[in-house]
């Protein structure tokens, strides 16, 4: 389930959205996830770490993220990795009619699983694409009140959505 906000932008009148948290296409979107991380996209070390041992998890929750030095925010993947508690419980875990060894991978996790089941081995640092700085996971109260991309103008949600 994700919450998200709508905006209208009170100078230039833009109208722009920011959609955190995970909805019913998050099986899908967590596969993608997996293979662009085995496959080098988001780097060499993300890529080392997938493939170095059984089962790592990708927390692939959307998640906003803001510059603290210029405000630039932006919609992203959570993309930490996550290396399993029990390695044998992981594979008999079920999933619908199969278990994780019968599938031969884990379908998805969410973010209970990662925090009863897991541990954080990586922490993706998410950079911010005009000032080259290191951004941070909004909070509630940053996400009400993101500025507008086109203008920079700080607005407050106009409305909350709730999505699936």
């Amino acid at each position: 389930m994700g919450t998200g906000y709508e905006f209208e932008c009170k100078k230039c009148k833009k109208e722009y959205c920011a959609l955190p948290g995970v909805g019913m296409m998050y099986p899908s979107v967590y596969q993608e996830a997996l293979k662009d991380i085995k496959n080098g996209k988001y780097g060499s070390e993300l890529q080392q770490i997938m493939n170095s041992g059984e089962y790592i998890a990708v927390n692939a929750e959307n998640a906003i993220y803001v510059c603290r030095s210029c405000k630039h925010w932006k919609s992203d993947l959570n993309l930490s990795l996550y290396s399993p508690n029990d390695v044998e419980a992981i594979r008999t875990k079920q999933y619908g009619i199969k278990t994780v060894e019968e599938w031969g991978y884990v379908p998805y996790v969410i973010e209970y699983m990662l925090k009863e089941e897991y541990r954080l081995i990586k922490v993706f640092v998410h950079k911010c694409e005009k000032c080259g700085k290191r951004m941070h996971k909004a909070k509630d109260v940053e996400i009400e009140n993101l500025p507008c991309p086109d203008c920079g103008t700080e607005n407050s949600a106009n409305s909350r959505i709730m999505f699936d």
